[in-house]
């Protein structure tokens, strides 16, 4: 199994009752140590209060699930179970355990910072005196300066929610203003829009930390904050990542993704404003008739490797049936973008015909960054191996003008690629936030055109049917094509083909929030029974 562990602050914990299952409880472990924790004990992290910690946790057989406990034993984060292994991204907090649960884990350490080796950074403050864009930040600016202290602002937050939403410089457009309160050294808002990890801003030498954006009214995505973010010596990635042992919910978010989730650290943050567009099939009861779902192994050779299949087995519907393969199947069937339910009601109310999925985990490691991109074999194998093996489950016979690739990101990539290279088998693809700006090793664009599209418009390729979807807060950094501007020359290359595609930008980022609306309404799109036709743009400021 293979557990994430991301957000923590140190501790030391040597007390009764404690199992060090072979460690020794001190302060002095650190880079390369491996810590045992046995199925049901708790076991001491012998790390100092306020280091942050990089491992790699580690499991066999069945799932595990791993539980970060502070000073008293008390619940401090719920940390991913998972079969494989998976990076561990943690601050320790005080009288810091582990207590691993279903099985034996390991946890490999590969940095320790002590707090002492950690650097103060630079405070990002904002004078009091500033133009800011806020006007109630204004206002809360005026007070401070007149002595008075924040807590009116906080409790109007928390009777409000956050964040904080205000009327734009034209109709259209809205300020949102995202906030954190107390941190010490820095705030990273993850998720929020723009095209990287935006820092927060401290309002003076208050306690207000705050990051505000003029967007349109039809923005929607999830968001979270990572505050204290550890700052150390090291490569800018090392640096970067670090983020992730302290992102976690916004407190005063009143919408979470997963409501159900056990901490701030398991949970994220939603905005959707009120313009943002309809996500078909994501509300409403579900119908009594629903579809099947069949978890399955499946062990390809050629790959040397082996992975879950989820196969969505819909509702007996009118129509002719559609066979899609989804990657990154982990995402498509969660809480956060829960696509067999979607279908069900869609299918239910004859929006759809009756679409078949295969939805296709990853292997674990780094076989996701192996396989998704330009992989000739991995390819082949969807096409001869997994989608005979889905249709025989499914009691269909694949037609290829029926059978389809979808995904986000990586996975975009890889629908558009695997429906160049293997055209006998598939007739179109949908791509959410595809990475388009990537390129095999070794290949230069032509024209300075993104590799896809050159790869689109070369001769021979039978024609196909395309749905292709971006964020406007996905453009490209320091002059790089990003993924909104080569998904728009992907959409202009198949356009000149003549090809039945369509193209939808969406107010938001890389987002899982945005995936589930987009994936459906492209589905509705190609097949739907009331075709209509490409979905319109989103214009920001």
């Amino acid at each position: 199994m293979v557990i994430t562990l991301k957000t923590w602050r140190p501790a030391l914990l040597c007390g009764a009752g404690i199992a060090f299952a072979g460690l020794l409880c001190a302060a002095g472990a650190g880079a390369g140590e491996t810590l045992h924790l046995p199925a049901g004990e708790t076991v001491a992290l012998p790390f100092e209060p306020g280091s942050y910690v990089a491992a790699r946790v580690s499991a066999q057989g069945a799932p595990v699930t791993l539980e970060l406990l502070s000073e008293g034993e008390h619940h401090r984060r719920l940390l991913a179970a998972v079969p494989g292994q998976t990076r561990a991204l943690f601050m320790v907090p005080d009288g810091p355990a582990l207590r691993a649960s279903g099985g034996a884990a390991v946890l490999d350490v590969a940095r320790v910072v002590p707090p002492a080796e950690q650097t103060s950074g630079v405070v990002r403050e904002v004078p009091l005196t500033s133009a800011l864009e806020s006007p109630r930040l204004r206002r809360l600016a005026q007070f401070l300066l007149e002595g008075q202290d924040t807590d009116a602002f906080w409790a109007e937050r928390r009777a409000e929610g956050t964040p904080m939403i205000e009327p734009g410089p034209k109709a259209g457009l809205r300020r949102v203003t995202f906030l954190w309160r107390g941190a010490q050294r820095n705030v990273r808002l993850w998720g929020g829009p723009a095209n990287d990890h935006l820092w927060l801003q401290r309002l003076g030498r208050s306690d207000v930390w705050f990051h505000t954006a003029t967007v349109p009214d039809s923005l929607r995505l999830s968001y979270g904050f990572a505050p204290d973010v550890p700052e150390f010596d090291g490569s800018a990635r090392d640096r970067r990542v670090a983020l992730l042992a302290t992102l976690q919910a916004d407190p005063l978010n009143r919408a979470p993704q997963t409501p159900e989730a056990p901490d701030a650290f398991a949970q994220i943050s939603y905005l959707a404003l009120e313009n943002a567009p309809s996500q078909p099939g994501l509300d409403g009861p579900l119908p009594v008739a629903r579809g099947r779902v069949e978890d399955l192994r499946f062990t390809s050779e050629a790959l040397g490797n082996s992975r879950w299949l989820r196969l969505y087995h819909p509702i007996r519907a009118e129509g002719e049936p559609v066979l899609l393969v989804v990657f990154d199947g982990e995402t498509f069937t969660s809480p956060r973008a829960p696509i067999p339910q979607m279908l069900d009601r869609l299918i239910a109310r004859g929006a759809l015909p009756p679409v078949h999925v295969a939805f296709v985990g990853n292997a674990g490691g780094d076989a996701r960054s192996r396989e998704l991109p330009f992989n000739d074999t991995f390819a082949q194998v969807v096409a001869e191996e997994l989608v005979p093996l889905a249709a025989r489950h499914f009691g269909l016979t694949p037609k290829r003008e029926r059978t389809f690739l979808a995904g986000a990101s990586y996975g975009g990539l890889a629908s558009a690629w695997i429906a160049a290279r293997q055209p006998q088998t598939f007739g179109g693809f949908l791509s959410l936030s595809g990475s388009f700006w990537a390129k095999p090793e070794g290949t230069e664009p032509e024209n300075a055109q993104p590799y896809m599209a050159t790869l689109w418009q070369q001769s021979g390729l039978p024609p196909l049917r395309a749905w292709i979807s971006a964020g406007l807060y996905e453009n490209g950094r320091e002059g790089a094509g990003g993924i909104l501007e080569t998904s728009r020359a992907l959409q202009a290359a198949l356009a000149a083909r003549g090809d039945d595609t369509h193209y939808r930008e969406y107010a938001g980022g890389h987002d899982d929030a945005v995936w589930r609306g987009s994936l459906t309404e492209g589905l509705l799109t190609l097949f739907g029974t009331d075709r209509g036709s490409a979905g319109q743009v989103d214009q920001g400021d």
